[in-house]
C-alpha cells in the first residue's frame, strides 16, 4: 500500500466525526480568543479594593451544663 493510498484512507474514513472536532475546535479557539482580546470591564477599574475592619472577637459563648435529671427518692421502709 502506497503512502497516496494511506493518506487518503486517513481522510476519507470517518470523515464527519473528523469535521464536526475541527469545527468544534475551531469555535473553542475562537470563544478565547475573544475573551482575550476584550478591554477589562470598567468597574474593575473604579472600585477601591474594600477596606478590611478589625473587629475585637466577641465574648465567648458558655453553654450550661445540663442539670441531672430529678430522682425522687423511693419511700424508705421502717427499720426495726
Amino acid at each position: 500500500m502506497n503512502w497516496g493510498t494511506r493518506f487518503s484512507n486517513i481522510v476519507i474514513r470517518n470523515w464527519r466525526e473528523k469535521l464536526v472536532a475541527f469545527v468544534l475546535a475551531f469555535l473553542f479557539w475562537l470563544l478565547i480568543k475573544a475573551q482575550t482580546e476584550r478591554p477589562p470591564m470598567p468597574y474593575w477599574q473604579q472600585m477601591p479594593p474594600p477596606a478590611v475592619q478589625l473587629t475585637p472577637a466577641p465574648a465567648p459563648i458558655v453553654i450550661p451544663a445540663p442539670a441531672p435529671p430529678a430522682v425522687p427518692k423511693a419511700a424508705e421502709a421502717p427499720q426495726r
